[in-house]
């Protein structure tokens, strides 16, 4: 936190040097209450069953292979239609890609000629009428060829005629790669764990602490000096502003939870031959946690059981959590004392103490409160144990109400509290820096660390030095825990009560006497002295030594607040008393005694 500073400065008539005070205010949080160190927290489970992981189980099913190599039925026709087709002396192009039917065409030739003769050659003219006459049977030959779609050239030139082949195509592969898988087949794979986690959980508690120092130095008047005189700033520092310790106790809290966490996946695949196969598959995850049994998990001292209290099935409401009360003499002849357990927080608040010069805190929270009913006892002595009622009666009226009244009511009894005290015994230390070498103790430093009320004399050297302090705490706190006993006395006279129609009232003489008495506190359950860590530093404005023209204070009356680098900070470890296995062994054997006299007075009933 920013700190101010408080300066004054002294007359020429009054004194050659300048008083100088820092408020200073050191804070530090978190620390534990047991020992060095910040606020812990013991958080540990155990679980109790089955775990498992990347577990699996398969059924296969499914029989054949991916990838067979058979013959192929199609090439043993196909190789019996080719040989068949070269056997009719077709070619293998011609069975491969087929061919047509063709008609054969006569060849004609070419076109006959018609000699030329002369008027009077009679003969050539009879040869001549021959030529015409075969040249227009060629022409009708020819012509009638055509008509039958040939060409010229197949009309003059002929063609021979063939029979129609059915094309057979490449040949197909001589083997073929059939899926003959066939089948299901399933699997599955899961991790999880199945069982019982227990958890205990128990805290360091913690520490809050502020610090206020009113921290004084003179700074002389350097100016009538000579650097041979040593110099002293006569510090001083007293506990002053605000100052306060404050704790809060641990916690502690079990838990037994039931854990069902199942995590995995099915797959399946279905195989047809030649058609392949089919897959498919679901992940489920189940993760349920039930509190099964809980103890103070709210920090209330309540006991859980299947997240509801035990007197809903059927337990005793003692069973419910703290309080815990436990009746002796119940019964016929009524009740004559009784025991109330306490979950203890003796949280504590505190500050200065002016007569020590420490900081303190107290705190203390009942445990176990007994408590004795002398009048049901003297009423057992005089009735021979008929009745704890003998000084005094209730009568019932019909329906309407009751009217009784008590002579005497005395009760008395111990109680015992945990009570925890400490204490934080502060000192003042200082980093001071100098800005150019200094000697102390014969040696030459620029760097002086002290408390502050120590610092040595200090000689400069230099006509002009800064000094620049930091201020911090080294502080030791005592935890003294205790069991502290006091007796309580309470006595009621003349008590009249009565309830008619649901109007209840009392009167009498009532109370005469209320007190408590101080017994006792027993040895240390717990008593330890440790250095409390955490505070943060106060950095001080700069002041200067000058023997030349004189020193002079800070410039500014604030100090800043900075994280405390000196310290080693480390997480204090959480203790565990040997008070709190007694403890629990008591309740335990508390509970069984309360069941014993249930049972003894069932059997007197």
């Amino acid at each position: 936190m920013a700190t101010a500073a408080c300066l004054v400065l002294l007359s020429p008539g009054t004194g050659r040097a300048i008083p100088f005070t820092y408020d200073l205010e050191f804070e530090t949080t978190g620390q534990s209450i047991w020992d060095t160190g910040t606020t812990a927290t013991l958080d540990k489970t155990a679980f109790l069953g089955a775990a498992w992981q990347d577990q699996s189980a398969s059924l296969d099913l499914i029989a054949g292979d991916e990838d067979v190599n058979i013959f192929n039925p199609l090439r043993e026709l196909y190789d019996g239609a080719f040989s068949t087709c070269r056997g009719l002396g077709f070619s293998s192009s011609a069975c491969i890609n087929g061919q047509s039917a063709r008609v054969p065409v006569p060849r004609l030739g070419s076109r006959p000629s018609v000699r030329s003769c002369g008027k009077f050659a009679v003969a050539c003219k009879i040869a001549q009428g021959a030529d015409v006459l075969k040249r227009a049977g060629y022409d009708v030959a020819f012509s009638a060829c055509k008509k039958l779609g040939n060409s010229s050239s197949t009309c003059r030139n002929g063609r021979s005629g063939r029979l129609p082949v059915i094309a057979l195509g490449t040949a197909p592969p001589q083997f073929l790669e059939v899926d003959t898988r066939t089948g299901v087949a399933v699997e599955g794979t899961s991790d999880g764990r199945v069982g019982l986690e227990l958890g205990i959980e128990v805290g360091s508690g913690s520490v809050d602490a502020t610090v206020s120092y009113a921290a004084t130095l003179d700074i002389p008047d350097t100016a009538l000096l000579d650097k041979a005189n040593a110099i002293n700033f006569n510090p001083n520092s007293v506990l002053a502003g605000t100052n306060v310790l404050t704790t809060d106790f641990a916690d502690l809290s079990l838990t037994a939870d039931a854990i069902l966490e199942v995590s995995g996946s099915v797959t399946g695949e279905a195989c047809v031959i030649a058609a392949g196969c089919t897959t498919g598959g679901s992940s489920f995850n189940i993760d349920e946690k039930v509190s099964i049994l809980s103890f103070n998990e709210g920090g209330e001292g309540d006991i859980k059981l299947l997240g509801q209290s035990p007197s809903t099935f059927g337990f005793p409401d003692e069973a419910d959590g703290f309080p815990f009360e436990i009746a002796a003499g119940s019964g016929v002849a009524g009740e004559l004392a009784s025991a109330t357990l306490y979950l203890p927080q003796p949280d504590t608040s505190g500050g200065l103490d002016n007569t020590t010069n420490t900081l303190k805190s107290s705190g203390q929270d009942d445990l176990v409160d007994l408590t004795v009913d002398i009048d049901a006892v003297a009423s057992l002595a005089v009735t021979a144990g008929a009745t704890t009622q003998a000084f005094g009666f209730e009568l019932p009226i019909g329906n309407v109400g009751s009217v009784g009244y008590d002579i005497i009511d005395v009760k008395i009894g111990p109680s015992i509290d945990l009570k925890q005290d400490f204490e934080l015994d502060p000192t003042l230390f200082v980093q001071l820096v100098f800005d150019k070498a200094v000697m102390i103790a014969g040696e030459l430093v620029t760097e002086l660390i002290s408390a502050w009320d120590l610092l040595p004399d200090i000689f400069f050297l230099d006509d002009v030095t800064t000094v620049t302090p930091t201020f911090f705490v080294d502080a030791e706190l005592r935890n003294e825990t205790v069991l502290d006993f006091d007796f309580d006395f309470v006595v009621d006279l003349l008590q009249v009560n009565f309830d008619l129609l649901g109007f209840d009232r009392q009167f009498g003489i009532g109370n005469i006497l209320d007190e408590s008495i101080d017994l006792f506190q027993s040895p240390d359950l717990f008593d330890s002295l440790f250095s409390l860590q955490g505070f943060d530093l106060q950095i001080g404005e700069s002041f200067t030594i000058d023997f030349l023209t004189g020193s002079e204070a800070p410039q500014s009356f604030a100090a800043r607040s900075a994280l405390n680098p000196i310290e080693a900070f480390t997480e204090a470890s959480v203790p565990e008393p040997g008070m709190l296995a007694l403890f629990l062994f008591g309740l335990c054997g508390l509970f069984v005694m309360q069941q014993r006299n249930r049972r003894n007075d069932a059997l007197a009933a």
